[in-house]
């Protein structure tokens, strides 16, 4: 049996929507929520397999959530949940907005895109809880902002850690193990695409196999270090890959990956001087490529 809900809102200064499909459902659910105004908030929550939920805000100061599977930190009977194979997407213009997205187990699918200043996107996928084995992986993760002052954070299988490692993010970091779950999911990928000045994103994955992507490109010629972009990728495991590209004034990178034949590669072009490059990498046969050029 399919469900689908549908919502369309237009409000002025305040408007709220929510949803609630429990699961596990026999057939596949689906959402649409769609608002136009200020201070606009959207809440869907979805349990079971295959389910699908999209989200569109226009204008300012708008929240949007999505949960499929159960909550952060959260547990279901017996440490079990099953939420595979589902999509959100949340898709937002405007400025000073806010969209979330958690996923839990495998073989999930997370998009969200934004365009105006001083937004905020996190896509959560992970299971935080007692029963480690169960983190499963094969999820992707999509963010897409353009504007300036954004920022972007991806959690995949760190057990909602992110942005644990510090030392001023991250350069020359040392010891952590002990920070991960025991046995953390892999197979992820995760791309963060920014356009604009002062962005900063930020991937926090575990397990093995991993992909992260970073991509910035500053839209005009920033003087300061104050309007640079920067990009951090925190990878635990092994054979993980972490990619960064950059272009435009004053940028940062700043990688730490933890174990085993893992590999980074970063290409910083600017129009002047002033990038800046770090790369921590604990462990054994690793590979650091670092371009850069002006």
């Amino acid at each position: 049996m399919k469900k689908v809900i549908l919502s369309i809102s237009a409000m002025l200064f305040v408007g709220a929507a929510s949803y609630a499909q429990p699961g596990p459902a026999v057939g596949a659910n689906s959402s649409l929520v769609g608002q136009t105004g200020t201070l606009q908030n959207a809440l869907v929550h979805q349990i079971g397999t295959a389910q699908s939920s999209k989200i569109k805000q226009t204008v300012n100061d708008n929240d949007a959530f999505v949960y499929q599977g159960v909550n952060p930190g959260q547990i279901m009977g017996g440490g079990v949940n099953i939420s595979a194979k589902n999509i959100a997407d949340i898709d937002q213009n405007g400025n000073k907005n806010y969209a979330f997205i958690s996923q839990n187990n495998w073989d999930n699918t997370a998009i969200q895109k934004q365009v105006g200043d001083r937004n905020d996107a996190t896509i959560w996928q992970d299971e935080k809880g007692f029963s480690y084995p169960n983190l499963k992986g094969h999820d992707k993760a999509t963010q897409t902002q353009t504007g300036n002052d954004n920022k972007g954070t991806i959690d995949q299988g760190t057990s909602g850690n992110n942005p644990l490692p510090v030392v001023g993010t991250f350069p020359m970091m040392n010891a952590l193990s002990s920070a991960v779950p025991a046995n953390p999911h892999g197979d992820n990928v995760a791309v963060q695409t920014q356009k604009g000045n002062f962005n900063l994103a930020y991937t926090s994955q575990g397990g093995m196999r991993n992909d992260s992507k970073i991509n910035q490109n500053s839209t005009s010629q920033a003087a300061t270090a104050l309007a640079r972009n920067e990009a951090n990728h925190y990878q635990y495991g092994n054979d993980n890959i972490a990619e960064t590209t950059q272009v435009g004034f004053k940028n940062r990178d700043n990688i730490l990956q933890e174990g085993n034949w893992n590999k980074s590669f970063t290409n910083q072009n600017g129009f002047s001087s002033g990038n800046m490059n770090a790369v921590s990498q604990q462990g054994s046969y690793n590979v650091s490529n670092v371009t850069q050029s002006n």
